[in-house]
């Protein structure tokens, strides 16, 4: 990798890291940014958001020639890094005729947001899809409730108190009563998050209130915007004023994105029979 392409990098990195651990600094704009880019690593999700918050969807230079656009003269793209084999030199040794195992590496590669391209005149254009359709809940919501099933955590409907929407004691769910789908799915999505990430066999890396209920609502809000699932009232109060420190702040940010991916590929995966879709 271009050392001096890496450094800059690097810091661009550092500096959106000591931002957003600021007190006070508010996560949304950088998780609206990552809803977008779910596939791409932390690390590629915050250059993109660092260098382009605003870009919703980003291809190279040669994939974009591919769907038939053109990338606009004087566009400056977006660094990020792309991981590659590099092949290691064959073993001189007599008594080897192999090659070691290739190892993984990294180099600096450009991608252009599509407010940077144009479709070529005379070819067909792909479409491009910037934002997920909004699916509706219910769905969602029934597949939620069934990867609750697989994985052996009991869910209850209960009055609660006003204001409350739900709680668990990392074996069971117990959600608000009367909540619509949309609702429902975000406080479930919420506790399920508490299920997964917060309930350890070692009780003492188990992580503060604060940053256990931020990383709660950020994969909810994450899993949300993934899914199309558009209206959502959940809380985003403490992803609005973030209050961890620079040391949490990597860890918690990948913690919820691997949690809202693999929610949403699991949920994605579960299928109904038509005839018994309860949608």
């Amino acid at each position: 990798m271009n050392t001096e392409a890496r450094s800059s990098i690097d810091n661009l990195l550092s500096t959106l890291r000591e931002s957003l651990a600021q007190p006070g600094k508010s996560l949304l704009p950088l998780l609206i940014s990552m809803s977008r880019f779910a596939k791409y690593s932390l690390a590629n999700q915050m250059l993109i958001f660092a260098q382009r918050p605003d870009a919703t969807h980003v291809c190279g230079y040669r994939a974009w020639n591919k769907a038939g656009y053109q990338v606009r003269k004087g566009e400056h793209g977006i660094a990020i890094y792309a991981p590659m084999l590099f092949a290691n030199k064959r073993d001189t040794a007599v008594e080897s005729d192999t090659d070691a195992a290739p190892r993984l590496g990294y180099r600096v590669a450009y991608v252009f947001d599509v407010a940077q391209v144009d479709a070529i005149a005379g070819t067909e254009a792909a479409a491009v899809t910037a934002t997920p359709a909004d699916t509706g809940a219910h769905r969602h919501l029934e597949a939620l409730k069934a990867f609750l099933v697989g994985h052996n955590v009991e869910l209850e409907y209960q009055p609660l108190a006003r204001g409350l929407l739900g709680y668990t004691d990392g074996r069971r769910i117990t959600c608000g009563a009367g909540q619509a789908s949309h609702v429902e799915f975000a406080t479930l999505a919420h506790e399920t998050t508490h299920v997964l990430l917060h309930f350890p066999t070692d009780r003492t890396t188990r992580p503060d209130l604060t940053t256990r209920e931020t990383e709660a609502e950020a994969v909810t809000y994450l899993l949300c915007a993934q899914l199309g699932i558009a209206g959502t009232e959940a809380s985003v109060e403490y992803i609005q004023s973030y209050r961890g420190t620079p040391d949490t702040l990597d860890a918690s940010l990948e913690r919820i994105r691997v949690t809202a991916q693999r929610l949403s590929g699991e949920l994605d995966a579960i299928r109904f029979d038509s005839e018994h879709d309860p949608g």
